[in-house]
């Protein structure tokens, strides 16, 4: 088939993956009351069905099989997936589609342009391994602790980003096909800096130096009449304008580098060469008045010129002023930097009644900003910031606790996982009420019990321990909501390991606050089986934990809910309630506590399981719409 033909059917995949985004996470606009919104979200998860469907034919159809291992490739082939992949990503905009499926092209493209010995085809596979390898470095960055696959990925991305400045020498450089060509080399210079992410037991101050010394050869190159004369139509202007940027913005996070004095004052001073370049060239857009100064303040602050209680006043200020409904990528950027740029400066164990209410205002305005945020295009972009917010939140008193910020999260970037969570904790709730009464031997040692008789003296106590356990035994998929949003088409080997991940990230969370500590467990075994034979993570051993029973309570409501959901897995067929039960009846003793399928076997318990499922579920999903007001009436 001919190259074009193929090429618009993969477009309208990506249009309707964009329409799958928006139906995922609808508006309230327009919607008059809860049992309006249920209905609405179903009917939404039914197009998204039928929209999965079509976009599972067209790649099965146009591109999968050019990726199967072997697969005999043409000229054609390779110039529709690199034109493809172009179209899945906006580097300027941070606008992205399907990063697995780009990386895995990106990849397949640079093998054959090897292959072919061709310098053109090499230049610019090597730039979209660049991008790629980036952009799924930023994403698999949110695995914390797990950073295995973010420095994977930086250092495929990097291989292919040193190869490419190869070319710079002049005699090099002038060989080059074409001037496309040199200006992907020049581009590469600066973005490359986007690559340094390093762990923390490397040597930053080696790294540092190479750092500012790429992005002072790549601004250096402006000057050089050599490559001014060689290109002389390349946009030199943003190129000084973007390698300044990234000058800026190497103190991110309160110098989260570590960069010394003297290299601070030296991007200080890179800073006010932004800011004069930009007043000088008003036509270059992308920098907004409010960035600036917030470049201006932070690293006149980090290079000594303002004090910290300057640099604060002048972040509120920048905070307050700042527009609330841009949602561009550089409008992400700045609402949520300058508030966390504010954040890491606060001992959070000694704040003042002012920061306090600072920081409460702070979380108001990230929540309804991460809920009023168009879902298409930026969503990896948007997380990335979303994460950030809830590894260094603070609860302060009068303002959302963490697990409160965690909840109206969620529920704004995907109603479904959401109910599922309400829905699993009224589920394990209930479970655990029945069985407490039939064996509370179960449960010692959750809340610290010691005895059958005290279980009984706490026994509101240990269920609400557990009910708030499995209210959380989900967050960790917070980081990987664009992985459960892909409807249209089978999840590739690399999102397969992202969601299995889930589980460590949720409890690396839970972890850092004393409020949810406890919870750690729960969140990170409630994918593992009973018997501990399978499941994941593979090094946790749910026998070894004292709250064993209470993840096998939500293991099992995990099940039930997610087996028998209609809405949110629309893409599947729900199962009835039977079928789920005789699973984990079949299952007894292995993937499945033997007291949950003795419970399941009770008519009473079986007849408010159903109750829960249908009737529950439903009114979990008008509670979500309340919450989700609530969320837009602060606005």
């Amino acid at each position: 088939m001919d190259i074009e033909k193929r090429l618009e059917a993969l477009q309208e995949y990506i249009e309707r993956a964009k329409k799958i985004l928006e139906l995922s996470s609808p508006q309230l606009e327009g919607m008059e009351n809860a049992e309006e919104y249920r209905i609405y979200l179903q009917n939404c998860f039914r197009e998204i069905g039928e929209l999965g469907q079509q976009n599972v034919e067209t790649l099965n159809k146009y591109l999968l099989p050019l990726l199967e291992p072997g697969a005999d490739l043409s000229d054609d082939d390779i110039e529709l997936m690199r034109r493809f992949s172009s179209l899945l990503i906006d580097t300027t905009t941070m606008e992205n589609m399907d990063l697995p499926l780009l990386y895995m092209q990106a990849e397949i493209i640079l093998k054959k342009a090897r292959e072919s010995g061709d310098l053109r085809s090499l230049i610019l596979a090597l730039d979209n391994m660049v991008i790629a390898s980036c952009m799924m470095m930023n994403l698999s960055m949110r695995f914390y602790p797990d950073m295995d696959d973010c420095y994977h990925y930086r250092d495929i991305g990097l291989k292919a980003a040193y190869e490419l400045l190869d070319y710079l020498p002049p005699e090099k450089f002038e060989a080059l096909p074409d001037d496309e060509c040199r200006e992907l080399v020049i581009i590469n210079s600066r973005y490359m800096r986007c690559l340094f992410e390093w762990d923390d037991k490397e040597d930053r101050t080696a790294i540092n130096e190479e750092d500012l010394r790429l992005i002072k050869q790549s601004l250096a190159l402006a000057d050089d009449p050599f490559y001014r004369k060689i290109i002389p139509n390349y946009l030199w202007d943003t190129h000084v304008f973007r390698s300044l940027q990234y000058l800026a913005d190497f103190t991110v996070d309160c110098n989260a580098h570590n960069y010394n004095k003297e290299q601070l004052r030296e991007i200080n001073e890179y800073t006010r060469q932004l800011v004069t370049f930009l007043e000088e060239h008003p036509d270059i857009d992308g920098c907004p008045k409010n960035e600036q100064e917030m470049y201006m303040a932070r690293n006149s602050y980090l290079a000594g010129e303002l004090s910290l209680e300057d640099y604060r006043k002048e972040l509120v200020r920048i905070m307050y002023a700042n527009d609330m409904d841009d949602f561009s990528s550089r409008g992400m950027f700045v609402n949520f930097t300058v508030p966390l740029e504010y954040i890491r400066t606060l001992d959070r164990d000694n704040l003042t009644e002012e920061q306090e209410q600072t920081v409460r205002k702070a979380y108001e305005m990230l929540a309804v900003y991460a809920y009023r945020m168009p879902k298409t295009g930026v969503l990896s972009f948007m997380l990335t910031f979303i994460i950030i917010v809830l590894k260094n939140y603070i609860e302060v008193p009068g303002g959302m606790t963490f697990r409160g910020m965690c909840r109206q999260i969620m529920s704004a970037m995907h109603p479904p996982t959401y109910v599922h969570t309400v829905s699993v904790a009224a589920i394990t709730k209930y479970l655990a009420e029945q069985l407490i009464k039939r064996q509370p031997e179960l449960f010692l040692g959750v809340e610290d019990t010691k005895s059958v008789e005290e279980i009984a003296l706490r026994e509101e106590e240990v269920i609400n321990f557990i009910y708030n356990a499995a209210l959380l035994h989900d967050i960790g998929k917070l980081f990987i909501i664009e992985t459960i949003l892909t409807y249209g088409r089978n999840l590739l080997e690399s999102e397969a390991g992202f969601i299995k991940v889930h589980t460590v990230v949720g409890a690396s969370l839970l972890k850092r606050y004393p409020g949810t500590a406890e919870y750690a467990d729960i969140a990170l075994g409630h994918h593992r089986w009973y018997d501990d034979s399978q499941g994941y993570p593979d090094n946790f051993r749910i026998k070894d934990s004292k709250y064993k029973t209470a993840i096998s309570l939500v293991q099992a409501a995990d099940c039930l809910d997610a087996a028998t959901d209609t809405i949110g897995r629309s893409y599947k067929q729900g199962k009835s309630l039977d079928a789920v039960i005789e699973e984990i009846k079949a299952e007894s003793g292995t993937r499945y506590a033997p007291y949950v399928a003795e419970l399941l076997e009770e008519p009473e318990v079986k007849a408010e399981l159903d109750r829960l499922l249908t009737v529950g579920r439903d009114e979990n999903y008008r509670g979500a719409y309340y919450l989700l007001k609530a969320l837009r009436s602060t606005d």
